[in-house]
């Protein structure tokens, strides 16, 4: 439209943060029994918060950053196992985490997309979202990032 700047007329999407997603879906995606969870805390410019539950030989660590509870711009889980490492444990929360909605999310693909890349690994790209799957069935870890976040 006259007088926007970037020259473009479509409206701009939103890239820092992975909107209409806040830190209370995220919560409610992880388990609700022998979990630790704190934050936000002030970390830098951003606000943190990070949960973890298991045993000292597996174990499970969500933790995810934004400028404010319905601006989260990075979730990062890490699941570590040296007791007996199977990628069934990782699969449900994993699932879980890339079936939560934001704008531009595709949550059934995500979640396919993720059981058919756990073994090896690999990245791609749902609405404004980043998804990233690295490590061995030891220890995984799943990001999920809004492209234009600083993290």
């Amino acid at each position: 439209a006259a007088g926007e700047s970037g020259g473009t007329s479509a409206p701009k999407l939103e890239t820092r943060w992975l909107r209409g997603l806040w830190d209370s879906d995220i919560r409610k995606a992880l388990p609700k029994e022998r979990i630790s969870c704190e934050g936000p805390k002030k970390e830098g410019q951003s606000m943190a918060w990070g949960c973890e539950w298991g045993t000292p030989r597996n174990s499970y660590k969500v933790r995810y950053y934004g400028s404010a509870p319905g601006k989260i711009e990075y979730i990062i889980a890490t699941i570590a196992q040296a007791d007996q490492p199977k990628d069934e444990r990782v699969l449900p929360l994993f699932i879980d985490l890339a079936g939560l909605h934001f704008e531009g999310a595709d949550p059934a693909k995500a979640r396919e997309w993720v059981r058919a890349t756990l073994p090896s690994g690999g990245s791609t790209t749902f609405g404004a979202a980043k998804f990233k799957l690295a490590g061995d069935v030891t220890k995984r870890t799943f990001e999920i990032k809004a492209p234009g976040s600083e993290w």
